[in-house]
């Protein structure tokens, strides 16, 4: 029996099958009820009920007729349910007892609606229930300039934006599923959008900074806010203020993390790590003074660790890495400094079409062991968005629940997720391993290779290596592989038909890159040409726009069509 995160404790009885079941409820409240109504309709006794002594979060017994479901709160009760609806969606499953709890508190997921993509209000909720449903119990959204702050008029209009309406949609939404929606806000660096802007290049600790890259790039390289003066912390607060009151949380993630120009500009010579210090220390009293409890990524306090109590008590660090081979040192560092903390791991999504599981497996395994034994609060795993954010939820969903599950059960090795995977989320046996052969395709036939391409033909550099480690002939593997997909997916039905269409998209999306790279290397085109890439940009944006706002889309088009253009035409 196939389950997502696996239980940590299981006796098995006897083979037996159930298709549907009747719930009899005891002290639940609406929210469980709202997911039992979810379930199958059956001839089976289930019985819900509330046991505040429980050692575990929840128990469950399954017996000929009767399925009890124990949970030592409401929330214990919902996980409950959750695990019998993956139960019945087993072919078969067995007689069996289980008793079961989390190794991690909180469990969360970090997407970027910042950097082009930025999902309806419906993608959100339906992201919000597949969360639940793998016990995934925090959700944030990254967010610099895609909401309506009054300091960003004029800006959010260009970049597409989340309304406050919807957050407050979302958040209620969140509750009901026994979500934390914890707001999370660029505070320090990544200003980008804000301090190019005339009324605020005064605050940017670059004076007359000129682009030099793309600016997908820039957002991630530039900008940090110059922390001495006095106008940057009244701006601080002031979105802060703006953005706080949609959320009921009792968190607020500050970020503060890649203050790379800091000290590097109107305070070159001073200390950086006082700098730092000295600002985030205004903004975690700030947010303490509101109630809330900061968070904040740990990557600049880790170089500056000996200054880590002078940010004062009761924020939790977000210590991240995403290297498939990532060591502890960040980790151990906060710990030894006595401070809570979460690891962060992430899907390896960013820059590319899809995910890419051959990276984010070793890495989320790695992180989680690493945070279990290090005691962190939490595991918040990460979706960023890089150039454009052009992947799709959809195509980020394995790393995702890979995450959910090493949150909740640390130490266990997952030996048949690919197969759990088939069967809970794609619904199709097979599917994991045709995700996967698509993603290995990405390591030659990367998106940021043609935004590389893109900024240095703009800004007349060579800013990051570009294609010249490719041979032809593993061009032409990545297409060949490709090529002996499609036929499958177009031919098969899914149970998730969004996750297939999306793969097709994708791969056919890699046939084009791979297309391009051949022909800028060799002058092969493997018989595509601009027609064809017209038809995958027609198609791309029915797929993105079902999904998302427009976002940045016109962008994404822009330099996709410029470089099959220039290489296909």
């Amino acid at each position: 029996m196939y389950l997502i995160p696996e239980v940590k404790s299981y006796k098995k009885c006897a083979p037996f099958t159930i298709v549907g079941v009747e719930f009899e409820l005891k002290g639940i409240d609406e929210r469980v009820k709202k997911l039992c109504a979810k379930l199958p309709k059956g001839e089976t006794k289930a019985v819900v009920s509330i046991d505040e002594s429980l050692d575990d979060s929840y128990k469950m017994k399954l017996s000929q007729n009767l399925v009890e479901i124990t949970g030592k709160n409401q929330q214990g009760a919902f996980y409950g349910v959750q695990t019998l609806r993956q139960i019945l969606k087993n072919k078969e499953c067995d007689l069996c007892e289980i008793n079961d709890s989390p190794d991690f508190n909180d469990r969360g997921f970090y997407l970027d609606i910042t950097r082009g993509r930025i999902p309806k209000l419906d993608t959100l909720k339906e992201l919000v229930d597949t969360l639940a449903y793998y016990k995934i119990n925090m959700l944030q959204l990254y967010v610099e300039h895609t909401y309506p702050f009054k300091e960003y008029d004029g800006i959010y209009q260009r970049t597409g934006y989340i309304t406050p309406e919807e957050l407050r949609e979302l958040d209620a939404y969140c509750v009901e599923n026994f979500i934390d929606f914890v707001p999370s806000l660029s505070l320090f660096g990544h200003l980008y959008e804000l301090l190019t802007d005339e009324r605020y290049k005064h605050l940017c600790e670059l004076e007359n900074y000129k682009d030099k890259t793309v600016f997908w790039c820039e957002r991630m390289g530039h900008h940090t806010i110059d922390p001495l003066n006095p106008e940057s912390f009244e701006l601080i607060k002031s979105l802060i203020d703006q953005y706080m009151p949609n959320f009921t949380s009792n968190k607020f993630n500050i970020c503060c993390d890649e203050t790379f120009d800091l000290g590097t500009g109107r305070n070159i010579g001073k200390d950086k790590g006082r700098l730092y210090v000295d600002f985030v220390r205004k903004i975690v009293d700030y947010i303490k003074s509101k109630g809330k409890t900061p968070m904040m990524w740990g990557d600049i306090i880790s170089r500056h660790a000996d200054l880590i109590d002078d940010i004062g008590d009761g924020v939790l660090f977000l210590s991240w890495g995403y290297s498939k081979d990532e060591k502890p040192d960040s980790i151990n560092k906060v710990k030894e400094a006595g401070k809570p903390q979460y690891v962060c791991p992430g899907l390896s999504n960013w820059t590319s079409l899809i995910e890419l599981p051959q990276v984010s497996v070793p890495n989320i395994t790695k992180m989680a062991k690493y945070g279990y034994d290090a005691g962190a609060v939490g595991l918040l795993n990460t979706c960023w968005g890089d150039y454009g954010h052009p992947s799709s939820i959809y195509a980020c969903l394995y790393g995702m629940i890979f995450g959910g599950a090493k949150s909740w059960n640390a130490n266990c090795e997952y030996s048949n997720f690919d197969e759990a995977m088939d069967i809970l989320c794609y619904g199709k046996e097979g599917a994991s391993k045709k995700m996967k052969a698509i993603a290995n395709t990405l390591v030659k036939c990367a998106w940021y290779e043609l935004v590389c391409d893109y900024s240095n033909e703009k800004f007349g550099a060579n800013i990051m290596k570009c294609w010249a480690e490719f041979e032809p002939f593993e061009l032409d593997e990545c297409f060949s592989t490709i090529e002996d997909i499609i036929p499958y997916l177009n031919s098969e039905v899914w149970e998730n038909e969004k996750v297939r269409e999306n793969l097709i998209c994708i791969a056919q999306g890699i046939q084009l890159m791979a297309a391009i790279l051949m022909s800028k290397k060799t002058g092969e085109r493997f018989g595509l040409d601009i027609k064809d890439a017209e038809e995958w940009l027609k198609e791309f944006s029915r797929l993105y726009l079902a999904e998302s706002k427009m976002g940045e889309l016109e962008e994404f088009v822009k330099v996709f069509y410029h470089l099959a253009n220039k290489y296909l035409k």
